[in-house]
């Protein structure tokens, strides 16, 4: 399987759909994308992430410094500011990634969350988002 990267940094493949930026992909049986490096969004980017026990959807803020407004399950039933720290697992943390396998901490007024594994996650290229 060939991959090709366009100016704007997605990658496509010979008869798969294109991957917006941000993601980074694996192989895999179904070679699709399994991680997102939130610094890489736009701000305004729309992310549907579905854990083992929740789904959430996030609003990137600013994608730089990791800004998001997160909505979903009991500790986010109001839209909530958050910073994404990043994925963590066995090795430490991955900072500013969501990957799928692996927990997502998040940083908030609150203090800090740590959400179950993550399962999937999506990024809705061209939505123009509306206040969550």
């Amino acid at each position: 399987m060939s991959f090709t990267r366009d100016t704007d940094g997605a990658i496509s493949t010979n008869g798969t759909p294109e991957v917006p930026h941000g993601f980074e992909r694996y192989e895999s049986e179904f070679s699709r994308p399994r991680s997102v490096d939130l610094q890489s969004l736009p701000d305004g980017t729309v992310l549907t992430m579905h854990t083992r026990n929740t789904c959430y959807r996030m609003l990137v803020l600013d994608g730089w410094a990791r800004r998001v407004q997160i909505t979903g399950g009991r500790l986010f039933a109001d839209t909530t500011e958050a910073e994404v720290v990043g994925a963590k697992g066995e090795e430490g943390v991955r900072h500013g990634a969501i990957v799928e396998g692996l927990q997502l901490e998040l940083s908030t007024r609150h203090g800090p969350v740590i959400t179950s594994m993550v399962e999937t996650v999506a990024v809705h290229k061209g939505i123009s988002a509306p206040t969550i």
